[in-house]
């Protein structure tokens, strides 16, 4: 606890130092911020933030179902916190090239308990309902087309959330006091109060769609690009597919998809194959890729060797016919 406090204090008057000669580098602009009262982030969104770099939390539009939250704890950060009265929290509509504040929710200072961190700390979460309802959006589900595309181009870079900390003596800690919450080098004061839930275009596995004609296409590390060129998949086993017309050379190559769960997990693998031709030499290919279940599209990464010795690496694209 003294150890946060210290720190704490360190920061307040660095960053008072800094505003004392240029605004623009302070990232918390001390100036306009009561007493250097913050929420910070904690727990999995923190770690997902700060360490690993990935989201607080992704919506995937043409999936969702209504079940989905966007959840996070927030920690009280300040020299007593007993001074923050509740938080506000919005949600960013956009309309055209104008972007308004909707308030979603307000979590009173009662909500935030003294337990795992020094400070009173929060769970915080939003509905996919509340969020959709605040950009204008109809929660029924599936999503419509219109919403799904309105999601995946309006919003393709996240929709973006603030919140706003009212004090005891009626004046307010805004979220866009806070500019560049990405600053700090101790995770121990990340801001909870600007945030992002992540939109990400995704549909779910359909083994029943992937066998047909495709266009084939090279990118190759050594010959550069070729293509396109025809070729069919088939399928063969559970989840795994062939072709005879590999490389453009009538050679046969097989795969499996793995079935995903998110879009990380749309991959493709596949196990060391080769041929002999009429010449004595032993071509073989391995690697491994990725797939869009939504596009019907995949990227294999290839390496192809020749008598043992790599003769090329190459990206593999598929894009099936419509």
């Amino acid at each position: 606890m003294k150890k946060i406090l210290k720190s704490f204090l360190l920061l307040s008057l660095i960053a008072i130092g800094f505003s004392c000669t240029d605004p623009e580098l302070d990232p918390l602009q001390f100036e306009n911020i009561s007493k250097g009262t913050i929420i910070a982030l904690r727990g999995t969104a923190l770690t997902n933030v700060y360490s690993k770099g990935i989201p607080v939390a992704e919506m995937f539009p043409r999936i969702a179902t209504g079940s989905e939250t966007f959840s996070y704890e927030a920690e009280i950060l300040a020299e007593d916190p007993s001074t923050v009265a509740s938080v506000d929290i919005y949600v960013i509509k956009k309309t055209g090239a104008v972007s308004s504040r909707v308030l979603l929710k307000n979590v009173p200072a009662s909500e935030f308990k003294k337990d795992k961190y020094p400070n009173p700390s929060a769970t915080i979460s939003l509905t996919i309902n509340q969020v959709l309802t605040g950009i204008g959006i109809t929660p029924t589900y599936p999503l419509d087309a219109a919403s799904v595309d309105a999601l995946l181009s309006t919003y393709k870079f996240g929709i973006a959330m603030e919140s706003d900390l009212n004090l005891a003596d009626g004046t307010k800690v805004l979220a866009a006091d806070i500019v560049a919450a990405g600053l700090f080098q101790s995770n121990q004061f990340y801001p909870a109060m600007l945030l992002s839930w992540a939109v990400t275009d995704y549909c779910t596995y359909d083994e029943s769609t992937w066998s047909g004609d495709y266009d084939a296409t090279e990118n190759s590390e050594i010959s550069g690009a070729y293509g396109p060129y025809g070729i069919t998949l088939t399928k063969t086993g559970t989840n795994t597919f062939s072709t005879d017309n590999f490389y453009d050379s009538g050679w046969p190559l097989e795969f499996t998809l793995e079935p995903s769960t998110d879009v990380a997990s749309q991959t493709i693998s596949f196990v060391k194959q080769s041929i002999t031709t009429t010449s004595g030499n032993v071509y073989s290919w391995e690697g491994d890729g990725t797939y869009n279940q939504c596009l019907n599209t995949m990227g294999i990464n290839i390496t192809v060797k020749k008598n043992g010795e790599t003769s090329d690496q190459l990206v593999w694209v598929l894009e099936k016919n419509q």
